[in-house]
């Protein structure tokens, strides 16, 4: 019977339970969907990690030979050490007007597996060192549907390399890669990454560098110089001994070969002919050089879900220390450095904050309608209890009776919001970030803890349920068979006094209904500042990244393209460029620093050489040339030796202040300096050092520029066609691919909306409901004393729309106030954003919910012509 009658009432009170249901399932949405998609990163990395061996170190030098390897893998702590070459080339790529910029990683071609930063196959075959071929990166073939099998040419300093893809991979160090540190988000499609083995190194490039060499120049001249002893019909065997050659070399061969070495018009294998003939124990691969060693510790590092093994960081540490005490080692770096790594990093901890902020803010709004709307519910049923207890119904069965109400319908509400939020939010997240990172296998995942807020809404739910009961049930059963009728304490006369003599009907009526319903209101209002705050988030969140975008590329960077240096190149190459293209250069330098604690950590410095094409910026972003300082901020002389030009969120993190000096090295040599910080800037994505060329030069180190900064046109030009030259990169394409991955959220902003419209549409139209089955009575003594429809109707409007606008005032602030602290607390510690949101947008979020407000209260005033006079009139007899 109770069942039945429990069905019967959640008939006649639909609306009330569906809005139950609708913000349980709402709030069990967004928290599962965005621990879905943030856990989900952290787990899938951790696995990631884990099975594919991430390397815990990179030692860096001139070059690791076997030797050198081999005392490193017997350097206390060591597991696996693997040596590689990385270097910057270029693709003609389908679909690309410009040759897509391209990194080649070789592999120790001494290595018969992999050890450190295994690959993760999707497609084709695991490395194999004798295969000849050429392993790519997932996402990038993915977006250029290429496949295992196909055909992909990478070209490196003029030398075409083209190769059979027989693998796509992921790798544990690349799980995000840019193509230039200035890129802040990198777009799939547009850059690649390449592993093969050094087998697959031209070796024509080797024969360039060793004919270019002086000592074989020297020889090529001697051999030249033999024309008269040759004309004399002397024997090359003949002119070897007369000048002492070695038996061995084949003077012949060279004289036969010299004119197209000369002219440089020589086949490969002519090229090589000829070297060995100088040479015949001349072995190209014995020319490889592998500058950097990744290295895995014994033991398991701590990651996102996962503790450390037992001593891990302390044998670390040891391993570090004594990887220095190997001559061929100049620098060695943490996971702490590895651009992949923190990046990604960063990202989960991003994801960590927002679930936090967006779920604190659905899980409040939900949970206080859910206790307003069932504490109204259970107090609307009074006489329902009362009737029940005169029947001799025990309490206990009234109680389980009435938290069936909140029980069935908050636990499917709580159940399908989880399982929904995790096919919809965190699928589409997870998706989201899996366009940008290589993380092999990224699925969402959820913890079994995060279940625990299914059962948490429900209890809550229970809890009002059973509190408002009780509390019926202490009534004696005569008095609870009746309405409970408000408290009206009169303090003054019925017209008011002061401001309210003034008000018309309508606002004398709304008044006394708000001041006697504080609960209902207070939910009203603050639903309603929930939901323009959720509108306000997402165009902040717009706008904040359109002004970060005029900031980096139209006031720092002042240049049109940025020209990468290749490794290797010659003083002549660089000349070169710079009477094409300008004397604006820089150079990025590796350095260690200590920090307050005396910890040493790595980061980065540039020499700024850039005549102002790359410019410092002072707190209000206005921007000056690094040679000027920046007024109010630069303390001394900027130009002075080792002087430091620091950001200020760095500066910040080093508890530094301006004029203050900070401990410092380059990473590549043992001295250390202790210099001034002279300037402070600021700088939106990289928080790191930077310094003059004068103050550089007073160092005593030599200027080496990796880059140049033009205003040419180089949109026609390949990098590969300009000697010394790696990569050409200009300022509209970083732009542009910022842009693509801001054109990605215009979707989040999209679904912030909808949310924010279907949660402001539910809490009016709860409230709304509530509050007009609570006045009948009133609206019905209105119609019997004469009022028409529109007069009511505009009574019941007219309160909405106060609550509402209220609820809107105080959202808007708080908007941007949340949009801030996702700013101050969500984004990696390199950058450096801040909220800014234009006057417009409030303007819209502002109209948006009023909109809701309007629709929603056209169709709860409807309700008004519905009302039963006779019932209503005669509820409280």
């Amino acid at each position: 019977m109770l069942f039945r009658k429990m069905l019967r009432d959640i008939r006649g009170n639909l609306s009330q339970f569906i809005a139950i249901f609708l913000m349980v399932f709402l709030a069990g949405l967004c928290y599962t969907g965005i621990k879905a998609y943030s856990d989900g990163m952290k787990m899938s990395s951790d696995v990631f990690y884990t099975d594919y061996a991430l390397a815990d170190l990179i030692a860096y030098g001139e070059g690791f030979d076997e030797d050198d390897l081999k005392k490193v893998l017997d350097t206390a702590g060591v597991k696996a050490a693997e040596r590689y070459l990385t270097v910057s080339g270029t693709s003609d790529v389908e679909g690309h007007d410009e040759p897509i910029k391209v990194e080649i990683n070789f592999i120790d071609r001494e290595e018969s597996e992999r050890k450190v930063n295994r690959f993760a196959v999707s497609e084709g075959i695991d490395y194999d060192p004798d295969a000849d071929g050429l392993w790519l990166g997932r996402l990038f073939a993915e977006a250029n549907d290429i496949h295992a099998g196909d055909s992909f040419t990478v070209k490196y300093e003029g030398y075409e390399l083209e190769k059979k893809v027989l693998g796509i991979i992921d790798v544990p160090d690349h799980a995000y890669v840019v193509s230039d540190q200035s890129v802040l988000f990198q777009s799939a499609d547009s850059f690649a990454w390449v592993y093969m083995s050094m087998d697959q190194f031209p070796p024509e490039y080797i024969y360039d560098k060793v004919l270019e060499s002086d000592e074989v120049q020297e020889a090529l001249d001697s051999v030249e110089d033999l024309q008269p002893l040759v004309d004399m019909g002397l024997s090359f065997d003949s002119i070897a001994s007369m000048a002492g050659i070695e038996e061995d070399v084949d003077l012949g061969k060279a004289y036969e070969l010299k004119d197209v070495i000369r002219e440089k018009t020589a086949t490969v294998s002519q090229k090589e002919e000829f070297i060995k003939a100088l040479d015949p124990g001349f072995e190209a691969e014995d020319a490889y050089v592998y500058p950097m060693v990744a290295i895995d510790v014994e033991g398991e590092a701590e990651l996102f879900m996962s503790e450390e093994t037992e001593g891990f960081t302390d044998r670390l540490n040891d391993v570090k220390d004594s990887l220095y005490d190997i001559d061929a080692v100049t620098a060695v770096s943490g996971r702490d450095t590895m651009f992949s790594y923190v990046s990604y990093k960063s990202e989960c901890e991003e994801g960590d904050t927002y679930s936090v902020m967006f779920t604190f803010i659905f899980l409040f709004i939900g949970v206080l309608s859910v206790i307003t709307t069932m504490n109204r519910f259970v107090k609307k049923q009074r006489v329902q209890i009362g009737t029940l207890k005169a029947l001799g119904f025990r309490k206990g069965r009234i109680v389980r009776h009435y938290l069936g109400y909140g029980f069935f319908v908050s636990l499917a509400g709580a159940v399908l919001g989880e399982l929904a939020g995790v096919l919809t939010i965190g699928k589409y997240f997870m998706g989201m970030e899996a366009a940008f990172y290589g993380i092999h296998d990224m699925k969402s995942y959820v913890k079994p803890g995060n279940y625990f807020i299914a059962v948490l809404l429900v209890l809550v739910v229970m809890a009002v349920t059973y509190f408002s009961t009780v509390r019926i049930l202490k009534e004696p059963a005569a008095q609870a068979l009746r309405l409970e009728v408000p408290t009206i304490r009169m303090k003054e006369k019925e017209g008011g006094k002061g401001l309210t003599s003034h008000m018309s009907f309508s606002a004398k009526w709304n008044l006394r209904d708000i001041r006697r319903s504080k609960a209902r209101s207070t939910m009203a209002i603050v639903g309603v500042m929930g939901a323009t705050l959720l509108m306000v988030v997402a165009f902040g969140l717009n706008d904040s990244f359109d002004r970060y975008l005029d900031w980096e590329f139209e006031s720092i960077c002042n240049y049109e393209y940025k020209i990468g240096l290749a490794g290797s190149y010659t003083e002549a190459e660089l000349a070169s460029v710079q009477d094409l293209y300008g004397d604006a250069t820089s150079q990025s330098l590796a350095i260690e620093y200590k920090d307050k604690e005396g910890n040493l950590v790595t980061s980065s410095l540039m020499v700024n050489d850039s005549e102002g094409m790359v410019r410092i910026s002072d707190h209000d972003l206005n921007t000056y040339s690094i040679d000027d300082g920046i007024p109010g901020s630069t303390e001394g002389d900027i130009n002075e030796k080792g002087a430091l030009v620091v950001t200020e969120k760095l500066l910040k993190t080093l508890g530094l202040e301006p004029g203050d000096t900070l401990e410092w090295r380059f990473a590549d040599a043992d001295q250390w300096y202790e210099t001034a910080v002279r300037c402070v800037c600021r700088d939106p994505q990289s928080q790191t050092f930077q310094m003059t060329r004068e103050a550089y030069d007073a160092l005593g180190r030599d200027y080496v520029p990796d880059a140049v900064y033009t205003d040419k046109d180089l949109s026609d030009t390949d990098p590969q066609d300009i000697p010394g030259v790696a990569s050409i990169v200009s300022r509209a394409a970083l732009r542009d691919q910022i842009e693509q991955f801001l054109s990605v959220m215009s979707i989040m902003i999209g679904l912030f909306m909808v949310m924010a419209g279907a949660m402001g549409f539910i809490i009016i139209y709860n409230m709304g409901c509530l509050s007009l089955s609570e006045k009948m009575y009133q609206f019905a003594t209105l119609k019997v004393l004469g009022f028409r429809f529109g007069k009511i109707r505009n009574i019941f409007v007219q309160q909405n729309i106060w609550l509402s606008l209220v609820g809107i005032l105080l959202g808007l602030p708080a908007g941007f106030a949340f949009t801030d602290m996702i700013f101050r607390y969500s984004i990696g510690d390199q950058y450096d954003f801040f909220a800014t949101i234009m006057p417009d947008k409030y303007i819209i979020s502002a109209a948006y919910m009023l909109l809701v407000v309007f629709l929603t209260d056209l169709v709860l005033g409807r309700g008004i012509r519905r009302i039963d006079m006779v019932s209503a009139l005669k509820a409280n007899e």
